[in-house]
C-alpha cells in the first residue's frame, strides 16, 4: 500500500501524498463539510413533459413511470426536514443537550446492532447549492447555516418503520455516505440532498463508521483512515443487508443515491439478499463516483440490481484523483473510473467536476452538487437519459453512454 502510495505522489509531482488527500478531500472530497463541490451554475429545469426517445443503439436502463401525482411541498425558505437515521456505529453512551444525533454521541466504532434514530435538522434557503456549512450556535443565522436541531432515539424497529412508512406517497430517498465521513456530516449531507432536490418524500440515511478516529494525527493519516474505514465496510455488509431487506418490506417507492467506499457496503448488501426477494422494489439507485471493482460488479453484483432496481445510473469520471489513489492501492479497476454495462446508464461527469489540470482537486464530491443533482433530478421525475437537460450521449464502444455538459 505504501508502495502504491508512493507511486501516485511521484506521478502528481507532489512531496506528500498525505498532504494531497486532505487538501483535496477538504476542497471537495468524500469528506467535505463546507463550500459546494458543484460546478458552473445551471438553472434546474421544469420537468413533467416526458418525450418519447428516439431508438437508438445504447443499451441503457429504461425509466420508471412517476409517482401518482401528490401535493408538493415547497423548498423555498428555510425549512425544518426530519431525517430517519439506521447506523452501525457504536453508540458511545454520551449525548448532548440537543440529543443523540451527535459525532459525541456516535463515532468511528462499529457496532454489531443497529441504532435507530430519528433527527431534526435546519435547513437554510441562503445557501450556495450542495454547500453544508453548519453552525452548532443556536444564536447562528437560521437561514444561512444547517444545524441539528433535536432528535430522539426509536427502541423498537417497527415502529420506525411504520412511522416511515405512514403518509409517504413519494417514497422514501435513502442516502448511503463513502470514506472518511463522520456522523453528523453524514446527516447534514442527506438534509442537504433531499432540500436541494426539493424531494417530496421522507429521507432515510443509513450511516456506516466512517472516519478518522480521534486524535489530530489520526485525522491526518488519510492511508490509515482508509484503510480502517474499508475494514468497517465489510463488517457492515450484514447489517446493512438485514436493513435493507426491513425498507424493501415496506411497499412505497424507494430511491437509493449511494457515495464512493459506500458502494463496498451497499452494493454488498443488495446483493446478499436471498433469490426470493429479489424484486424491483427500487425505482431510482444511483451510483456516484464508487470505490467498487469493476470485476466483482460485473460478474457477482450487477445482475442482482438488475432485478432490484428499475432504473441504475452511473455517475463516474476517469479523472476522479480518488479512483486513481484506489485503483494503485486496491490493484483493480474502479467502477467510478468509468465502465459500461448493459442496463446501466452510465453518465461521464468529468466535463463539469475535472481537478485543474488534474490535481487542483480530488474530482470527486460532484454527488451533491448542483449539475449532478439537476440529473437526478430529472431521473426522479421520469425522464430517460437522453432527453435529459445537459446531457450528451457518448461515442461509440467509449466507457459512458452519456456526458453531463457543463
Amino acid at each position: 500500500m505504501l508502495l502504491a502510495l508512493h507511486k501516485l505522489s511521484r506521478l502528481y509531482h507532489l512531496q506528500e501524498f498525505t498532504f494531497f488527500v486532505v487538501s483535496a478531500a477538504t476542497l471537495g472530497g468524500c469528506a467535505h463539510f463546507g463550500g459546494s463541490a458543484s460546478p458552473p451554475s445551471i438553472s434546474i429545469p421544469q420537468t413533467g413533459i416526458h418525450s418519447t426517445p428516439a431508438s437508438s443503439s445504447v443499451a441503457t436502463s429504461v425509466a420508471p413511470p412517476r409517482a401518482a401525482s401528490i401535493a408538493r411541498e415547497s423548498y423555498h425558505q428555510t425549512r425544518s426536514i426530519e431525517v430517519f437515521v439506521a447506523t452501525n456505529r457504536k453508540h458511545s453512551g454520551n449525548e448532548s443537550d440537543s440529543g443523540p444525533c451527535t459525532d459525541r454521541t456516535f463515532g468511528t466504532e462499529a457496532d454489531p446492532t443497529v441504532s435507530l434514530l430519528k433527527c431534526k435538522l435546519n435547513l437554510p434557503r441562503l445557501r450556495a447549492v450542495g454547500s453544508i456549512e453548519a453552525t452548532q450556535d443556536p444564536r447562528g443565522d437560521t437561514h444561512r447555516y444547517l444545524r441539528v436541531l433535536d432528535g430522539e432515539t426509536v427502541s423498537e424497529k417497527t415502529e420506525w418503520l411504520e412511522d416511515l412508512r405512514e403518509g409517504s406517497p413519494a417514497g422514501i430517498l435513502i442516502f448511503i455516505h463513502g470514506f472518511n465521513v463522520k456522523f453528523e456530516e453524514a446527516l447534514l449531507r442527506a438534509g442537504q440532498i433531499a432540500y436541494d432536490l426539493k424531494f417530496q418524500g421522507k429521507v432515510v440515511l443509513l450511516t456506516w463508521p466512517a472516519g478518522p478516529a480521534e486524535g489530530f494525527f489520526e485525522t491526518t493519516r488519510l492511508s490509515r483512515t482508509y484503510q480502517a474505514n474499508s475494514e468497517t465496510a465489510r463488517a457492515s455488509v450484514e447489517p446493512f443487508t438485514t436493513l435493507l431487506h426491513d425498507l424493501s418490506s415496506l411497499g412505497i417507492p424507494t430511491y437509493i443515491t449511494i457515495h464512493s467506499m459506500g458502494h463496498q457496503v451497499a452494493l454488498r448488501a443488495l446483493a446478499s439478499l436471498p433469490e426470493a426477494e429479489r424484486t424491483p422494489w427500487i425505482q431510482e439507485l444511483f451510483l456516484n463516483a464508487p470505490d467498487f471493482p469493476v470485476d466483482e460488479f460485473r460478474k457477482v453484483t450487477l445482475g442482482a440490481l438488475r432485478k432490484l432496481a428499475k432504473r441504475i445510473t452511473l455517475y463516474c469520471s476517469y479523472q476522479d484523483n480518488a479512483m486513481v489513489a484506489s485503483e494503485l492501492v486496491n490493484k483493480s479497476r474502479r467502477l467510478g473510473a468509468c465502465e459500461r454495462f448493459d442496463g446501466v446508464d452510465v453518465v461521464n461527469v468529468s466535463e463539469v467536476d475535472a481537478p485543474a489540470l488534474g490535481i487542483g482537486g480530488l474530482g470527486h464530491g460532484y454527488y451533491a452538487g448542483r449539475a449532478v443533482l439537476t440529473d437526478i433530478h430529472q431521473a426522479l421525475e421520469g425522464i430517460q437519459a437522453r432527453d435529459r437537460l445537459f446531457i450528451r450521449e457518448g461515442e461509440p464502444n467509449s466507457p459512458e453512454h452519456f456526458f453531463l455538459r457543463p
